[in-house]
Order: C-alpha cells, then sequence, then structure tokens
C-alpha cells in the first residue's frame, strides 16, 4: 500500500434548506496514496463534485461540512485536519498544496484579463515569484502543456481559445505552484473524444514527471482503466464499491458498477438487436429519505432485505463493497 498522502475520514456534507436538510455526502470515508491517480466515479447528482469541494472547503452557505467529518491532509511528518483549518490558513494550501480543475473551464477565467497572467497568479499570491517572474514561468507552463506558439497565446483573452486550449491553459494554471495533489474535476466533459484523449495523455504525462496525487473525477468508467490505479464507486453521496481499476472492471462486484459498464457502447452495437443498456430509473433525488440500499429502486436483483436497511461496506482481498450480495 502506498503512504497516504490524503485521508478522508466520516465525511458528511449537507445543505440546509427552508424546509429540509439535503445529504449530498454521506459519511463518506476513503484515502489516497502518494504519486496515485484515484477514480472517483458516478451519475450526476452522486456527490462527486460536493465531495471535492469539500476536500478544498469550497463549501458556502447553506452548505456545510459536519464537524465530525475529517480531511486529513500529510504536511511533512504530520497530517492537518483541514476541516478543522481558518479559511486564511485554507488559503495558503489552494492552488499551492493542493489544486483543482474545475469542470467547466470557460467559467473559471475571467474574461477581462489575458490568460498568460491568469496562468501564473497562483505564483504570486503565494509568494513564489513577483509579477514579471509569474509571467515568465507561466510561459514554461503553456509550453510544458503543449500549447502551440505559447508566447503569443499567452496574450489571448478565453474566449479566443477552443476548449481543448482552454482545459490545457487550466491544467498549466493548476500545476503552476506544483501540487501534492491535483483534484480533475470532469475535465473532460464537453470534449470530443480526440480531444478527451489528448487531455488524459497530458494529465497522465505530468502525473509521472512531478509525481502528485490526482482525483479525477468522471460519469465515464471507458476512459479510466488503463489512467488511473483505483476506482471508487459513489451513489446518492455514499460508497458502493472501491478497488484496483483493472480488477473493479474486469469483475465489477456492484451491480450499480456492472450496470454502468452494460451502459458504455462498444464498437458493433450498430445492429438493431444491439441496443444500448440504460439503467432504469434516475439517481432519487438528494432530499428523498432512503431506509434501505440507495440503489435498490433501480437493481434487478433486489430483495426485501435491500429495501428495508442499507448494507454495510464489506472488505475482502483489498476490494470494498455495499451489497448484501457481493459475496454470496
Amino acid at each position: 500500500m502506498k503512504e497516504k498522502i490524503l485521508e478522508i475520514k466520516n465525511l458528511t456534507t449537507r445543505f440546509h434548506m427552508v424546509d429540509r436538510d439535503i445529504t449530498a455526502v454521506d459519511s463518506l470515508s476513503f484515502d489516497l496514496g502518494s504519486h496515485e491517480i484515484l477514480a472517483i466515479i458516478g451519475e450526476s447528482g452522486s456527490g462527486k463534485s460536493v465531495t471535492n469541494l469539500s476536500i478544498m472547503k469550497l463549501i458556502d452557505e447553506p452548505g456545510e461540512i459536519s464537524a465530525e467529518s475529517r480531511i486529513l491532509f500529510r504536511d511533512g511528518d504530520k497530517y492537518l485536519d483541514l476541516n478543522k483549518l481558518s479559511e486564511k490558513e485554507m488559503e495558503r494550501i489552494r492552488g499551492d498544496r493542493i489544486s483543482m480543475i474545475f469542470q467547466e473551464p470557460s467559467a473559471s477565467f475571467n474574461p477581462l484579463f489575458r490568460l498568460g497572467s491568469q496562468v501564473g497568479e497562483s505564483l504570486h499570491l503565494h509568494g513564489k515569484r513577483n509579477k514579471e517572474e509569474a509571467y515568465h514561468e507561466a510561459l514554461k507552463l503553456l509550453a510544458q502543456v503543449h500549447i502551440p506558439n505559447f508566447s503569443l497565446r499567452a496574450q489571448d483573452y478565453p474566449f479566443q481559445m477552443s476548449g481543448g486550449m482552454l482545459q490545457r491553459m487550466m491544467i498549466a494554471q493548476a500545476l503552476a505552484c506544483h501540487p501534492d495533489i491535483l483534484i480533475a474535476d470532469e475535465p473532460t466533459t464537453a470534449l470530443d473524444v480526440t480531444t478527451q484523449a489528448q487531455i488524459l495523455g497530458l494529465l497522465k504525462e505530468k502525473q509521472k514527471e512531478t509525481g502528485m496525487s490526482v482525483i479525477f473525477i468522471t460519469h465515464d468508467l471507458a476512459l479510466v482503466e488503463d489512467f488511473c490505479d483505483r476506482i471508487l464507486i459513489l451513489y446518492a453521496g455514499s460508497l458502493m464499491e472501491e478497488g484496483n481499476a483493472r480488477d473493479v472492471i474486469s469483475n465489477p462486484m456492484h451491480p450499480y458498477t456492472r450496470d454502468l459498464l452494460r451502459s458504455i457502447p462498444k464498437p458493433g452495437m450498430f445492429k438493431d438487436k444491439d441496443k444500448l443498456f440504460a439503467i432504469p430509473g434516475k439517481v432519487p433525488d438528494p432530499g428523498e429519505k432512503i431506509e434501505g440500499c440507495p440503489y435498490a429502486k433501480r437493481c434487478t436483483g433486489c430483495t426485501a432485505e435491500c429495501l428495508a436497511k442499507k448494507p454495510d461496506i464489506t472488505e475482502k482481498d483489498g476490494r470494498k463493497v455495499r451489497c448484501f450480495h457481493a459475496y454470496s
């Protein structure tokens, strides 16, 4: 087992609405090893993005991270509980020790400023360079993420960039301070297949060069088999399955994981008899009270026990799964 750089223990994030509380992440525990790429996978509404915004402590009112939640980040020979740090203390970690590539790059850059100065901004804010030095360092970063004519493109505004190039700019910005952890929140969702492959290749390349750990958020299992070391399957804010990426994909143990894999289009599925599988129903409303397994109402193997009680997580041979019938 790799040395842990991040440990999440009983993470619970709620949103206090006028008439009810909504639990977006429910008692979630996992860890991230040094130099590891961890994929967090699930449909929209599964709690993926809220989990990682919680790690960064970017949950605003009416949201709240439970006081009992522990977000342990390794700092030298000790661990810092990020959930106990003040906003000022977190500002020294965000963008420096832990960086994030947000889901929509066009909404993450200021449209009024040139991209080169924005890419190098974190270097200046964290006191590692003055403004001129930060800009020259930004040019080096743009070259490293393979921006063509990088010295000229650094003068562009966000609207002048394609989606793929803007995503590369955001990766350069996230890597500026050489973070220990990079969180990539669905960085390929709005991109075509060819550009997706380029972005994944770039992230893998930079991870190997720098040795950073990566949390990669996606809803697409097809992307991660050769990219990630481990997979975490989330559903309705709860952990459903966790294990080595190849093991989870080749031998899924939770019905939800199996259904996600069945939903992936495969070559040759253009004949009338080959219909693409779609998981019936939808992800439960975050405010819905669920007594049993969160996936029970959509699961073809559901039993009375599944509807009555939420299964505990069982662990065996390095795999974790939340299902009464996983080992039966």
